[in-house]
């Protein structure tokens, strides 16, 4: 019986300490610390940035971006893991052809990934203006030959596009999908927010 009454307080320790690693583990650390400021990209747009996230340099850009053509603007969270980006191209269409732009981009997304899940494919009026809008959650399989990328890749990305004077704007919002339920609602906030004068 003596040997009891020291294991309980013992166990009842362990169960207490393993608790503890689970709720810390679990739970969005700053989840409701995201603070969003309004910010100017250039003469046209503005849109909202988490406070935290700081301007991605060259590196950042070299080390994420295959395309030859730097983007419109990027921001980045202090681990480099959750991304804000704004790219611009030329295009041929005009902002009468949004369903042919949303389709033709719905095939690219498709095509991209290995598996894609989509939470929003739609087209909708965001502050006036017509986006194709595409929320998802992708995965890219890993490939055991390649000394790079040998393990699947699980992503949320939501990815608004646009159309002005014959240029097609993009703006994504990423992050791993680990991070989808801390950074989803505050996606969608951006995402809300952007604003062409």
């Amino acid at each position: 019986m003596a040997t009891l009454r020291f294991i309980r307080p013992q166990v009842l320790q362990l169960c207490f300490g393993l608790a503890l690693i689970i709720l810390v583990q679990t739970y969005p650390v700053g989840a409701q610390d995201i603070t969003l400021v309004k910010t100017r990209i250039n003469d046209e747009i503005s849109l909202l940035v988490p406070d935290r996230f700081i301007p991605m340099g060259p590196q950042d850009i070299r080390s994420k971006f295959i395309s030859y053509r730097e983007p419109l603007a990027g921001f980045t969270s202090e681990d480099r893991s959750t991304d804000l980006v704004i790219n611009v191209s030329k295009t041929p269409w005009s902002n009468q052809d949004m369903e042919l732009l949303k389709d033709f981009y719905e095939n690219n997304i498709r095509n991209l990934f290995d598996e894609v899940t989509f939470h929003q494919n739609e087209l909708q009026d965001i502050n006036g203006r017509d986006y194709a809008v595409f929320e998802f959650s992708s995965t890219v399989s890993g490939d055991p030959n390649s000394l790079r990328n040998k393990t699947p890749v699980y992503d949320y990305r939501y990815v608004l596009y646009t159309v002005d004077d014959f240029n097609v704007y993009v703006f994504t919002f990423y992050c791993p999908a680990r991070s989808k339920d801390l950074w989803q609602p505050t996606a969608h906030q951006i995402m809300s927010g952007i604003e062409f004068k």
